[in-house]
C-alpha cells in the first residue's frame, strides 16, 4: 500500500539557516497569506454572488467551506505527490490549478460552477502550494526554524487585516 518517509539518521546535509532560505521564507509568507486569507475573503463577494446566481446565503457559504475542505483534506494526496515528485513540481502544478480555478470561475453561469472551480480546483491548487511550502521551510531552517515558522504564520494576520475594510464595506453596501 503506501509508505511513510522515515528519517533514519543524519543525512549529512545541514539546513543553511539563511542565504536562499530567506527567499524561501518570503515565498512561504506569501503562500500562507493566500492559502488562509483567500477562503475568508470570499465573503467580500457574498452579496454579489447571491444576487448574480439567485441563491441563498447558505448556498454561497459553501464556496469557502469546499475550498477549506480541499485545502486541509487533500493533505495525504499532497504528501504522496511530494514524496514521489518533490516540492517544486507539486507547487508548480498547485499554482496552475489555483490560477485555472479562478479563471474558470470567472466564466461561471451557476453556483455549481463556482463550487467546482473555486472550491475544488482552486482549493486543491492552494493545498498543493501550502503544504509543500511548510516542508521547504523546514529544509532551509534548522536553528532559526521557530522564527521562520512564526514569520510565515503572521501573514494570515497581515492579509486579514488588509481585507477587513473590504469586508466591512461590502456588508454596508
Amino acid at each position: 500500500m503506501g509508505g511513510a518517509v522515515v528519517d533514519t539518521g543524519d543525512s549529512g546535509v545541514k539546513a543553511p539557516d539563511g542565504g536562499w532560505g530567506w527567499a524561501v521564507l518570503f515565498g512561504c509568507f506569501v503562500i500562507t497569506g493566500f492559502s488562509y486569507a483567500f477562503p475568508k475573503a470570499v465573503s467580500v463577494f457574498f452579496k454579489e454572488l447571491i444576487r448574480e446566481f439567485g441563491v441563498g446565503y447558505s448556498d454561497t457559504a459553501w464556496i469557502s467551506s469546499i475550498l477549506l475542505a480541499m485545502l486541509y483534506g487533500s493533505g495525504p494526496i499532497c504528501s504522496i505527490l511530494v514524496n514521489r515528485f518533490g516540492c517544486r513540481p507539486v507547487m508548480m502544478v498547485g499554482g496552475l490549478f489555483a490560477s485555472l480555478g479562478m479563471i474558470l470561475a470567472s466564466f461561471a453561469t451557476n453556483i455549481i460552477h463556482i463550487y467546482l472551480c473555486t472550491g475544488v480546483i482552486t482549493g486543491l491548487g492552494l493545498a498543493l502550494n501550502f503544504q509543500p511550502s511548510l516542508i521547504m521551510l523546514n529544509r532551509y531552517f534548522s536553528e532559526k526554524r521557530p522564527l521562520a515558522n512564526g514569520t510565515t504564520k503572521t501573514m494570515e494576520v497581515v492579509k486579514m487585516g488588509r481585507s477587513k475594510p473590504l469586508r466591512l464595506k461590502s456588508l454596508k453596501a
